[in-house]
């Protein structure tokens, strides 16, 4: 009775040619090189979806955009300034919320502040981040705190970003930021 898993010392040249992947023997891979791979591979995946912030919340997120949604995200992406007017219930504090969410996830370490006219309209777009990771497991994944209080709201990402929410004042000056989303 053979102990070893190949009982023959010829059988990995015996299966060379074999159809079978089980039976075909494996080559070795060194770590460093897939450890390359796995990199650019990542590098390419970060740079498409930076290119393309609609591709990452609907697939990665599993959130699904209306076109005029996909347009909105589309806009504030490719402007330093995008200042877009809407009627009411065109979700604007949802996407202003699903950009936030997309930006710290794409850039770690950065901090995105919303600014609103009070605290309680600020609070509202931590408060549809919050909806959002209830029903994405993928968001919920990303957040590693969320504190929704009328004192102060804040979002903490594992990636070391955060969302801050402040009021339009004299007292909200003099924080360091990436991005500055205003809602009026």
């Amino acid at each position: 009775m053979a102990t070893s898993p190949r009982p023959y010392k010829n059988q990995a040249t015996k299966n060379l040619e074999s159809k079978n992947s089980f039976i075909r023997p494996k080559t070795m891979v060194r770590s460093t090189v897939i450890e390359g791979e796995r990199k650019e591979r990542m590098k390419r995946w970060v740079t498409f979806f930076r290119r393309n912030p609609n591709y990452l919340i609907r697939d990665y997120f599993g959130i699904y955009l209306h076109p005029f949604q996909i347009m909105m995200i589309w806009s504030l992406q490719r402007s330093t300034l995008a200042y877009i007017v809407a009627a009411r219930a065109a979700s604007k504090t949802f996407i202003i919320a699903i950009w936030a969410l997309t930006l710290c996830v794409l850039y770690p370490g950065i901090k995105v502040i919303t600014v609103s006219k009070t605290i309680r309209q600020g609070s509202l777009i931590i408060g549809k981040i919050d909806e959002l990771r209830s029903n994405h497991p993928n968001v919920n994944r990303e957040i590693e705190s969320l504190t929704n209080n009328p004192n102060g709201s804040e979002v903490k990402f594992h990636c070391g970003s955060n969302i801050k929410s402040v009021p339009c004042s004299e007292s909200a000056r003099g924080e360091r930021i990436y991005d500055c989303l205003y809602m009026w």
